[in-house]
């Protein structure tokens, strides 16, 4: 079940934040939106509500894979969250769980500049068993990016353009696509200098649930032309130590696109 959501609605930008820790909200929320003269363009909230995290890793032969992407939940455990900061400048909410077998513990910190489009996630992970050592330890940060479709002012219909590079996953329309008066807008998915390497960025077909496997099944081929799909960072270590902690941050933007 999806967990409820603070709204954080700024100059330019809309977002909800899950008491879980997930960007995002039910359609009548938020998830990522940009704030427009002549309306509201949702980015997440809006059709599949799946953008989160899927922590997997071996104990011997046992292979784990654990995920919460906000509506769809496996092998997660929520405890709950904290608003730290809510001023006319500033939203910071921190949020708390742990995996289902006690090994995990999961701490989030999310970051809102009221008055940017951007949102910055720091991921705190920490192996929580006194004795045991987690091997090939694999963190996805997963979205389900339907750029310019919801909201008072969507209208590309759950279909955008989809590419990628060494550091980030992107999904865009340009103006040449939106219909008169209205706007298109980026959004980009972008790792920043974490405590492990990151290991890939990935474009996937929506309906496949890659957060759902240690492997990404049905990738597409990018750059694409306009389609539905979603986008994947993920980050790997060969061990986790009993009482390791690791820190992953990444952030999401969005903002206009010019091109025709």
């Amino acid at each position: 079940m999806a967990s409820p959501t603070t709204v954080i609605k700024g100059i330019r930008a809309y977002f909800g934040i899950s008491d879980c820790g997930q960007l995002m909200g039910q359609t009548t929320e938020a998830g990522l939106s940009s704030v427009e003269p002549e309306g509201i363009y949702e980015h997440l909230a809006i059709g599949v509500l799946e953008e989160g995290y899927t922590l997997a890793y071996k104990i011997g032969d046992t292979d784990n894979v654990k995920y919460d992407v906000y509506q769809s939940i496996s092998g997660i455990k929520c405890i709950g969250s904290r608003i730290c900061r809510d001023d006319e400048k500033e939203f910071v909410k921190m949020t708390e769980s742990e995996t289902d077998d006690g090994l995990i513990m999961i701490r989030q910190t999310f970051i809102v500049s009221k008055n940017e489009t951007r949102v910055t996630i720091r991921m705190e992970l920490t192996n929580c068993s006194r004795k045991v050592d987690l091997d090939d330890f694999l963190v996805k940060r997963y979205a389900d990016i339907d750029v310019d479709t919801g909201g008072s002012a969507g209208w590309a219909g759950f279909l955008a353009r989809w590419d990628k590079n060494r550091d980030s996953v992107f999904t865009y329309n340009l103006d040449g696509d939106a219909p008169r008066g209205k706007r298109a807008h980026v959004v980009n998915m972008v790792a920043m200098p974490s405590d492990l390497p990151l290991d890939g960025t990935f474009v996937g077909r929506l309906g496949s649930r890659q957060y759902a496997f240690r492997d990404n099944p049905d990738l597409l081929v990018t750059p694409t032309e306009r389609t539905d799909g979603d986008g994947i960072l993920q980050w790997r270590a060969t061990k986790f130590r009993a009482g390791e902690m690791f820190r992953i941050n990444m952030y999401y933007d969005t903002f206009r696109a010019f091109g025709k």
